[in-house]
């Protein structure tokens, strides 16, 4: 099967006062049609600009320097004026992080349809509205009562799924999800997590979902990418990612993630922090956190195949296990 997204060697630079952040290094992934594929890392790992390369709208002062961005064999950062216009919402859509606050406080939600509508050419509003209904009741909303509500009326789970709704306006196909659940509580998440993958099953639609968090990603996902300093570490199906990781950071994020069942002592944070991405150390970016690291680390082990559909950024990797040590 061909990927529908398919990306090279993408860097993302930011020219600030104090030197050149490098914010996605060389990231190399291919998303497939119908499937979910989940990117997880910590926060500044570069999840959140890697997805707005993705669809050419790096803010400044940051800027695309070099790679290579495919949607469906269409050169995405070729795409300019109307037509970047296009592959943006009708092609692929984007729910931004804290998403729920992304509504106009003085819109009422049947008006952010209309708009998004129109402004994308669709001019019957009966249709529109027709459409917009049915995507309101797919995220288990009550049309009559959300449309005529301005956001500040609707509690930060409905308006979270407002957005995603209207994500979906103009069918799209594929979904870039930016940490969907973050500021929600632990009922909510699963109710929305639950709807996504209701939603992927009966529009066919691809969705990339960026998350720090890792049940989250054991849920939903069906393929995996962990990112770290804005390298991506590791790829692999989820199972593969969960009970046959290759690479200690992957390891590390596992045995960091809280629980509501299970002891948390044996949970073990990973100590230290992410390297500055303005003088990174050399070769393999997680080595000062590494419990494997060795001299060999100072070279950069690239992102390499070790088994089909998996890929790791290691040069122990086979040394690694599930419960790999870190430093």
């Amino acid at each position: 099967m061909k990927p529908l997204l398919r990306v090279r060697d993408l860097v993302v630079e930011f020219h600030l006062d104090r030197g050149t952040l490098r914010a996605v290094n060389r990231v190399s992934l291919d998303v497939y049609p119908g499937e979910i594929m989940a990117i997880v890392g910590e926060s500044g790992s570069g999840k959140s600009t890697l997805a707005f390369a993705l669809l050419n709208l790096v803010p400044p002062p940051g800027r695309i320097v070099e790679g290579q961005v495919s949607f469906n064999g269409t050169d995405v950062l070729a795409l300019r004026g109307d037509a970047l216009r296009q592959y943006r919402w009708r092609e692929v859509a984007m729910v931004f992080q804290a998403a729920q606050n992304v509504l106009n406080p003085v819109m009422r939600v049947v008006d952010h349809f209309l708009d998004t509508a129109r402004d994308h050419g669709l001019t019957n509003e009966g249709e529109v509205l027709a459409w917009a209904e049915e995507l309101l009741r797919m995220v288990r909303l009550e049309p009559a009562r959300v449309f005529s509500a301005y956001p500040h009326e609707l509690s930060g789970g409905m308006r979270q799924r407002v957005v995603i709704a209207l994500s979906l306006l103009l069918k799209p196909r594929m979904v870039i999800l930016d940490e969907p659940t973050t500021a929600l509580d632990v009922v909510t998440q699963a109710y929305i997590m639950d709807i996504l993958n209701e939603i992927r099953r009966e529009m066919n639609l691809t969705m990339l979902l960026l998350t720090h968090d890792m049940s989250v990603v054991a849920k939903i996902a069906d393929r995996v990418g962990v990112m770290y300093a804005g390298q991506v570490m590791e790829i692999a199906d989820v199972d593969s990612i969960f009970y046959r990781p290759r690479h200690p950071y992957t390891v590390g994020l596992i045995h960091a993630a809280p629980s509501l069942l299970g002891d948390l002592d044996r949970k073990q944070p990973i100590p230290g922090s992410p390297p500055d991405l303005i003088n990174p150390p050399p070769g393999c970016p997680f080595r000062p956190r590494c419990g494997y690291a060795s001299a060999r680390c100072e070279e950069d082990p690239g992102l390499h195949v070790i088994a089909d559909g998996h890929w790791v950024a290691c040069h122990h990797w086979e040394q690694v296990t599930h419960h790999a040590p870190v430093s």
